[in-house]
């Protein structure tokens, strides 16, 4: 009950923030901006892996041989609107909704030409007197940066943590120095999980009660970011800070029976960049029970918890204005001991990719890399991949 009244506190006292000042005119409005891109991927798997238009990990072989796999889709097509508030007197209005054709990936009767609508942000924002708050669908708190990959998750389950999930979230910006922005954000987040079995011994025909454990513990998890951006003079730029969740969920069964577990994370980010092209950027992060958060190599929560490690690391440069080289590494590392037979125990990529604009908006890559995912207690597994993506941005 405390941890509920304080949760309500919080959304009450972000709404204060919002409304102590002016914000209507006389007819507010919005200007609509239509954006996205269209992609076509093509990719060569030296063996089968995870999704197949893209990859997260190797799987494990059938047989002593490669399995070589051939995919071509466009479901990475994306398309999406932002709404900017006019005529506002105090704040600023916005929102954005985006999507894109990936619904169908983990269903198996969707076919490879009939691609599904995922809904990846829905979300608004109002912001005024550096506060902002945010409602919606949209990005975590956690882990906010990504490397520059062709391949559609962008090291998810191989270092990089954090996705999209609902919230209300609360941002407070200030400038300690004229270059140099810091910002601290919160807020409660949509808690999703697994329908897991108490540790318990079970009654006599007494079971899992059919529901994510995230619902069932009726209370949302929590996120919090520390991110400083700083501008030198010679036009170079930092970024750096960190981020954690935490999160309850519980375990019942169709007799009412119940076992409270946690979902925790604790993440660092750093990007540099300088003006003649250059940058590298990485996180690193610690903690347990982050399969819905894209960690432990998406193995199953459990009551006792899946610990977990990882981290990730990008270089880039742009030799000349229409071509930019990338490549870099990732890694994710389970506990063994929190992990039963044949769950991934450790899973690594490296690669590179070639991004060249042959006309304005046009862009045409090729990305090479490496998998090598081991298994508790089975060899290790490996896939080299090569991917080429063909790209018009609107």
């Amino acid at each position: 009950m405390k941890k509920r009244n304080v949760i309500v506190t919080v959304t009450i006292f972000m709404m204060f923030l919002l409304v102590s000042g002016s914000f209507g005119a006389e007819s507010p409005s919005f200007d609509l901006d239509w954006y996205g891109y269209f992609k076509l991927d093509g990719s060569f798997d030296q063996n089968l892996t995870s999704h197949g238009n893209f990859v997260m990990w190797v799987n494990q072989k059938s047989y002593s041989d490669d399995d070589q796999q051939f995919n071509m889709t466009a479901n990475q097509t994306r398309f999406g609107v932002k709404l900017d508030g006019k005529n506002y007197k105090n704040a600023v209005v916005s929102g954005k909704l985006e999507f894109d054709l990936y619904a169908g990936v983990t269903g198996a009767s969707i076919a490879e030409n009939k691609a599904m609508l995922q809904l990846r942000h829905a979300y608004f924002s109002v912001e005024t007197n550096g506060w902002m708050l945010t409602a919606g669908q949209t990005s975590d708190l956690l882990s906010p940066l990504n490397p520059a990959t062709l391949n559609y998750p962008v090291l998810w389950g191989c270092g990089n943590i954090g996705y999209r999930r609902p919230q209300i979230s609360l941002k407070y910006t200030f400038k300690p120095g004229e270059q140099t922005n810091v910002s601290l954000a919160t807020g409660v987040f949509r808690t999703i999980g697994s329908d897991l079995t108490p540790t318990f011994s079970l009654a006599t025909g007494e079971t899992s009660e059919g529901n994510d454990d995230g619902t069932d513990a009726a209370i949302p998890s929590v996120q919090g970011l520390l991110d400083v951006q700083h501008t030198f003079p010679s036009g170079a730029k930092l970024q750096l800070g960190g981020s954690g969740m935490w999160g309850q969920l519980k375990a019942e069964t169709s007799l009412g029976n119940s076992e409270k577990y946690e979902s925790w994370a604790a993440s660092g980010h750093l990007m540099f960049s300088l003006p003649q092209g250059f940058g590298l950027a990485g996180e690193a992060y610690t903690g347990v029970n982050l399969g819905s958060y894209f960690g432990s190599i998406l193995n199953s929560s459990t009551i006792d918890g899946v610990n977990s490690l990882g981290a990730w690391g990008s270089l880039w440069f742009k030799p000349v204005t229409k071509v930019k080289l990338s490549a870099g590494y990732g890694f994710d590392d389970p506990d063994d001991e929190d992990l039963i037979n044949n769950q991934r125990s450790k899973n690594q990529c490296i690669y590179g990719n070639l991004n060249v604009t042959v006309v304005p908006q046009v862009t045409v890559g090729l990305e090479v890399s490496q998998w090598k995912t081991t298994y508790k207690d089975s060899d290790e597994v490996e896939s080299l991949r090569a991917q080429t993506s063909f790209i018009l941005n609107f």
